[in-house]
């Protein structure tokens, strides 16, 4: 090609067409080659871009990628839209733009892309190679999460306003299939569920029909993971409020009453929760004048009843000077003051309901402080005064969040 009237000035003309290949470059304004554009081979399904850009003001400027092979295709046309404009190759544009991106930050001196229909994919520290399958997966993958995400923000941006404007109707999402699968597959082992979590799964599967839902290993694995993860979520909390360092009785108590399993495991026989903050004292045990305890259980024979009061972790135990040196200690005010409320509900309940319902002899538990504060003189006092307490059990808020741990740690055997 020696005549430059077949030549156009700022294009890509052929300027090699052999045997084996057919070869363009890029001519500038002066219909000078500057740069080799691409290259078609015809002995073997390969093609090559190289990708550059330019203006009269900046000249010619070579990008990051140096070049993208194409193995596996043997003209423009056979090359997948999703990274063929024209006659050319972009990886700029769209979905395929956010994965190369991403490759650009993880490989920053990769300076090669390399296509193959058949093949592995490989990473090296200059060049990427990457099975056309793969990568058409990916680049999918990623624009339906894009579209979810789009479709998720337009929706909470309209409904946000829908509460404040009438001029503007809610919008409602629908689950697809197969997105509850797609989303935990992005997650694998790492999940951990809230109890809203674990209520919003059981809700899904309770649309299941019957015939899809098998008792296997897999199963209970499954099962295993999400009680797993939700005594994890349960645990992390106790010790959150285990850290204040004031009297949060009332958080306490909204723990408790969510997860109210917990205080169930106090029982040696099986409770159902009567009722939280149940008055003790009055006509009937909504009775609003009268004595109040944190909760009331009632035994699954129905036949008697039991009094759980709560107090706080930071509360005493023990006083801190020791009664008699140098290892007798006194109660602490708290503790005595507790357990006096105690006698007085189950008194007050006794003489108010006794005889109205069955209730043989109530049981007392208190929760109350943290035996992990005692050193051993006070731990020894402390054991002492529990176990000679016959109407009132005392338990320890870290003793509590022990028997926690130690349902997780049989769980995860």
């Amino acid at each position: 090609m020696s005549e430059n009237s077949a030549v156009e000035p700022l294009t890509e003309n052929i300027t090699a067409d052999t045997a084996s290949k057919t070869e363009w470059s890029f001519h500038d304004e002066n219909i000078k080659p500057i740069h080799v554009a691409k290259r078609v081979y015809k002995n073997r399904p390969v093609i090559q871009i190289y990708p550059y850009s330019y203006s009269v003001e900046r000249g010619l400027i070579k990008k990051k990628i140096q070049e993208i092979e194409l193995n596996g295709w043997s003209n423009f046309e056979d090359i997948p839209e999703m990274v063929r404009k024209g006659n050319t190759v972009k990886v700029t544009t769209g979905y395929v733009k956010l994965l190369m991106n991403f490759i650009y930050k993880q490989f920053p001196d990769v300076n090669k892309i390399k296509f193959v229909k058949n093949g592995r994919s490989r990473f090296s520290t200059n060049s990427v190679t990457l099975n056309w399958g793969v990568f058409e997966q990916t680049v999918r993958a990623i624009g339906k999460e894009v579209r979810i995400y789009e479709t998720r923000r337009k929706t909470t941006i309209n409904n946000s306003l829908a509460n404040i404007t009438s001029k503007l109707l809610p919008r409602k999402t629908k689950l697809s299939k197969g997105y509850i699968s797609h989303f935990f597959s992005l997650y694998e082992d790492d999940i951990s569920l809230s109890d809203s979590d674990l209520d919003s799964v059981l809700s899904v599967l309770s649309l299941a029909p019957a015939s899809k839902i098998s008792i296997t290993d897999n199963y209970i694995q499954t099962k295993d993971k999400i009680n797993i993860a939700y005594l994890d979520d349960v645990i992390d909390g106790y010790e959150s409020l285990l850290k204040a360092a004031k009297d949060n009785e009332k958080d306490w108590q909204g723990f408790f009453e969510k997860h109210g399993w917990i205080l169930s495991n106090l029982f040696p026989f099986q409770v159902v929760l009567y009722g939280r903050e149940a008055y003790v004292g009055g006509k009937t045990l909504e009775n609003k004048e009268g004595r109040v305890v944190d909760f009331l259980y009632q035994n699954g024979f129905r036949d008697n009843f039991a009094l759980l009061e709560i107090k706080t972790h930071v509360r005493q135990l023990l006083k801190k000077t020791p009664y008699r040196e140098p290892d007798v200690f006194a109660m602490h005010d708290h503790l005595t003051a507790a357990i006096s409320q105690c006698l007085d509900q189950k008194n007050t309940f006794l003489t108010n309901f006794g005889s109205k319902y069955k209730i043989l002899d109530p049981r007392i538990i208190l929760l109350i402080g943290r035996k992990s504060k005692l050193n051993e003189h006070q731990a020894k006092c402390f054991e002492l005064v529990r176990s000679n307490q016959l109407n009132v059990e005392i338990v320890t808020f870290d003793e509590l969040v022990e028997k926690i741990k130690g349902l997780r740690s049989v769980l995860n055997l």
